[in-house]
């Protein structure tokens, strides 16, 4: 608060002149106000998150029900204007549903059972007008269209032996899904065929049961795994409640918020998985920064008992200070990078499909909340009950803490000249007699022996190798990045169902054998769309051009083979006579008996149904058709790679056949359908995915560089962000893309030959802000010792030594709660779950603990340019510390100091080396109080230092 303390260096010239430490978390002011206010409000936050939480909990079912999977054709697409006549022209289409039925035995389909399933079918149809529009089979085909049959069988030349068939039923677009669980159990009648129904109305039940699964059966099995990492940094069992707590919390908010959006719009049907994928790591993880902090900064006297069979409770009062300092530096953590984390995911609302716009609105949400219940719920559970959460001991009682005694001290030169490796003459000439110490100098003293403490830790060897060797660790993470780059850029993408869909449901079962046996054409056909400007589809000039126009399509395109044509006007090879037609849907009663007759078949029941179902038209009800399409089935996956490659051929060849008929006035002419609609979005996603990425980065050098107020550490930062991203694409490609993992016979890492589209999209801004989140936690931890005085090579040590526990044991958590998705029964989760969880552990285990220190120890100085740091301060000298009592004798294994007065107590019934807790340390030698060991500014009556400076600042006298 103004006070300075100049320092001087006998061989360094005049005395620096140094300004109070910039707080690396939030303002200390703000901090204990909020606190307070906490401590008085504390039950009412408890009450409100309580409330929350049951709401979400009766809305979690109805939430999960209420999810999609919608893929709304976007405006700016090539297929909108088609999409938007097909609406237009035919808001009332059905939806196929198609039945694979084979017999129990594997015997011959057809027969009697198949015929008396198929007439109960027509039945169930008839007694539901309006509902089902109709069913297609063998056995409604056989009859009269012998040829359009065979199609429906799996043997097309001896339909005899066929082992299995395909009947199509419509449905309206205002069937419920009821009614398709009706159906379901009507068609699973019979005892000797088996049934399984494909289509949208069983895709979606399909993908909502994975759903349920996932969240009922996978996530909540995965939280002990989760818990191993945060017990063994916490070690309290008593903690670990209020992480389960913030689990709870945050989910069932989540999902009420959600509940609430999904009334209103569709939601994504992975939204509720990944929501609580999000909750267990970031509610782990955030937990894990605040309670860690939390304990190290309980007093002296009750950690340093921890362990020993006898547990001493703690004031309120002294709880609250040990929460004040915790939220001051961790909570600072816990807000930016949870801030960051939930801008990359908002950053999917700019996607143009609501698959990504809704996954990044629910996981964005979520992780908000986190932050919510992280820094208003644990704080007032710790605050309403802090005598059971700051209980050390298993089993034993809690007693009192016995009352401390004046603690040794050294005198203000003493110490002086520990800090400035000076004589005690020159540190009182230096600074003034007199001059009381600062609580930043008791700070670097602790720092000091913590870190002599800490000398030979595994992560104090981790830190300097990755110092000492710098630019061979660069070099090695080099070598190891580029064959990753490589197979990063040979990743292909493909929107196929089978990773979309639960893979052990019937109905994805079934569409994969009915694509493998009879094309997806009966599923997802694409549609051709014809609108003639005059407004008559009845016409011989327009059967004639449109004919046409469709057959030169296919031809350009060279799609003759691969897909059959249907409209009114052809139907495959065969052209369709206008004027046949023409009599057929305009004849009487007699004329049409006269016509089936002749034909050998209904043809005026087929003319109409076909008019009606091609056409807006209806010839019974005198409606006259101006808009037709023509049906494109495809004999391959319409989803795969190569439906995206025939979509972006018939276009072409669809504009070129237009321009050789000039003569031929239309309004409009397009491709639309299911699986056009989702290539098209996708496309568009995959166009806006670079500038997403721009964006994403341009965001974390944004932040950083406000956050630490330089230019280096966001361009580091992005640099090694970018090396967990490729590594991990690079990976994903090997095991799904090569098949480097097919040996385990796994199928959540088994060979798909592409990656599903969604994973790359959804992966990139989730491992960024993960990235991000650990980057921030160690840079707070590596400035706070910078801004100490200590040289930057120490502070990045330190900053590793402190951090590395805990940012691998976040990473671990990350990992065990994304890892749960490679459970799912869906491929593309499955998918996600690898990037996701190859990126937090690449990250946490060797970027931001071996790359980063590397990078900063190459850097050195010019780690935080352009912003100017207080000078490096002389290393802190602890011999002079040795004889006063302030540092344990020569035969203890570390020189350790003794934490100054605001620090520690002394016990004078002990007699053992000085203890570490985090950022204490008590010295226990017994040695009688001496005038002189006291500060000159007035600690002479024995009383407790810890009561005399606990409420001084960083820069105050410790007086």
């Amino acid at each position: 608060r103004g006070v300075h303390l100049p320092l001087v260096h006998p061989a360094r010239g005049p005395p620096l002149r140094l300004s109070p430490p910039q707080p690396v978390g939030m303002s200390p002011a703000g901090v204990s106000t909020a606190v307070r206010m906490l401590g008085q409000s504390k039950y009412f936050v408890l009450l409100g998150w309580a409330m929350l939480t049951v709401l979400g909990g009766l809305y979690a079912r109805q939430y999960t029900a209420n999810t999609r999977i919608d893929f709304a054709v976007p405006p700016s697409s090539k297929g909108y204007q088609a999409a938007q006549d097909f609406l237009r022209y035919f808001p009332e289409s059905d939806v196929k549903v198609s039945a694979l039925v084979t017999r129990v035995d594997g015997g011959i389909v057809l027969g009697d059972e198949l015929r008396n399933l198929t007439h109960s079918l027509q039945t169930w149809c008839a007694e539901r007008v309006g509902i089902a529009e109709g069913v297609v089979g063998y056995y409604t085909l056989a009859a009269d269209l012998p040829e359009m049959a065979a199609q429906f069988v799996s043997d097309p030349v001896q339909p005899n032996a066929s082992t299995s068939t395909l009947i199509v039923i419509s449905l309206s677009l205002n069937a419920s899904d009821s009614m398709a669980s009706e159906l379901a159990g009507y068609a699973h009648r019979s005892a000797t065929l088996d049934v399984k129904l494909t289509g949208e109305p069983y895709f979606l039940q399909a993908a909502l049961d994975g759903v349920t699964h996932d969240v009922e059966q996978v996530h909540p099995k995965v939280i002990p795994f989760a818990f191993v990492p945060f017990l063994w940094i916490v070690r309290s069992w008593r903690l670990s409640l209020i992480t389960l707590v913030c689990i709870l919390a945050t989910a069932a908010c989540s999902y009420f918020l959600m509940y609430l959006i999904s009334t209103q719009i569709s939601i994504c049907n992975f939204a509720p998985s990944m929501q609580l994928s999000a909750t267990i790591a970031t509610s782990i993880d955030y937990s894990l920064f605040l309670l860690s902090r939390f304990r190290e900064e309980l007093p002296a006297q009750v950690e340093g008992q921890a362990g020993g069979g006898t547990a001493y409770a703690i004031s309120a009062e002294q709880a609250e200070q040990a929460l004040d300092q915790a939220l001051h530096y961790a909570g600072h953590t816990v807000l930016v990078s949870g801030s960051t984390l939930a801008l990359c995911f908002f950053g999917l609302l700019f996607f143009p499909i609501s698959l990504i716009s809704t996954l990044g609105l629910a996981t964005g949400l979520t992780v908000v909340i986190s932050i919510c219940v992280n820094l208003s719920l644990l704080p007032a559970l710790i605050l309403s009950f802090p005598a059971f959460f700051t209980h050390t001991g298993c089993c034993s009682r809690t007693q009192s803490p016995p009352q401390p005694l004046p603690q040794p001290l050294a005198s203000t030169s003493t110490v002086r000249r520990a800090l400035l490796g000076a004589s005690d003459e020159e540190a009182d000439g230096a600074t003034g007699a007199g001059v009381p110490l600062t609580r930043k100098d008791a700070q670097r003293l602790t720092a000091a022996s913590v870190l002599r403490a800490s000398e030979g830790s595994f992560w104090a060897r981790v830190s300097g190798a990755s110092i000492r060797y710098g630019w061979l660790v660069v070099l090695a993470f080099a070598a190891l990045t580029a064959p990753c780059a490589y197979e990063a850029l040979s990743i292909e993408t493909s929107q196929t169902q089978a990773q979309m869909m639960p893979r052990d449901a019937d109905a994805s079962v079934a569409y994969s054998q009915i694509v493998e046996q009879f094309g997806s054409g009966s599923l997802f056909s694409f549609q051709l769309m014809i609108v003639p400007s005059d407004g008559q589809v009845e016409s011989a000039a327009f059967f004639a051009q449109s004919r046409s126009l469709v057959r030169r399509t296919l031809e350009l395109a060279g799609t003759e083979d691969l897909l059959n044509a249907t409209g009114v006007m052809l139907a495959g090879a065969t052209d369709v006579p206008f004027e046949l037609l023409s009599e057929a849907l305009h004849a009487d009663e007699a004329k049409c008996a006269v016509l089936a007759q002749l034909l050998k078949r209904n043809v005026c029941a087929y003319a109409r149904i076909g008019w009606r179902q091609l056409t807006n038209g209806d010839a019974e009800l005198g409606r006259n058709a101006s808009a037709t399409y023509i049906s494109l089935a495809p004999t391959f996956d319409p989803f795969s790679q190569q439906g995206t490659e025939v979509i972006d051929r018939l276009r072409e060849a669809l504009a070129t056949a237009r321009a050789e008929q000039p003569t031929f006035a239309l309004e409009s002419a397009g491709l639309t359908g299911g699986a056009v609609a989702m290539n098209d979005s996708v496309a568009l996603v995959y166009d806006f995915f670079p500038m997403m990425v721009a964006i994403t980065l341009s965001v974390v050098f944004a932040l950083l560089g406000l956050a630490f107020r330089s230019l280096v550490v966001p361009v580091r930062a992005v640099l090694t962000i970018s090396v967990s991203v490729v590594i991990s694409f690079g990976t994903a490609w090997l095991v799904y893309g090569r098949g480097g993992l097919d040996f385990l016979g796994w199928a959540p890492l088994g060979r798909y030959g592409s990656l599903a589209w969604s994973a790359p999209v959804l992966s990139f801004p989730i491992m960024v802000g993960l990235g991000l989140d650990y980057d921030i936690f160690l840079l707070g931890r590596v400035l706070e010792y910078r801004l100490l005085g200590f040289s930057e090579k120490a502070s990045v040590a330190a900053g590793v030594e402190h951090s590395g526990p805990l940012i691998t044991a976040a990473g671990v958590i990350m990992a065990i709660a994304f890892g749960a998705l490679l459970f799912s029964s869906s491929a593309s989760l499955n998918q996600l779950a690898f990037l996701l969880t190859i990126s937090v552990l690449v990250d946490t285990f060797l970027v931001r603990t071996v790359l980063v220190p590397s990078m900063m120890g190459i850097l050195n100085d010019r780690n935080w340019w352009p912003r100017r740091l207080p000078p490096v301060l002389p290393p802190v000298d602890l011999l002079p510390l040795r004889h006063t009592g302030t540092l344990a004798s020569d035969s203890t294994e570390h020189e350790t100091a003794a934490v100054p007065p605001a620090y520690g107590t002394f016990d004078s019934t002990s007699a053992v080396a000085p203890v570490v807790t985090g950022r204490r340390l008590t010295d226990s030698r017994p040695e009688p109080p001496v005038e002189e060991h006291a500060l000159e500014a007035g600690l002479t009556d024995g009383g407790s230092a810890d009561e005399l400076a606990r409420a001084v600042s960083d820069d105050e006298p410790l007086d």
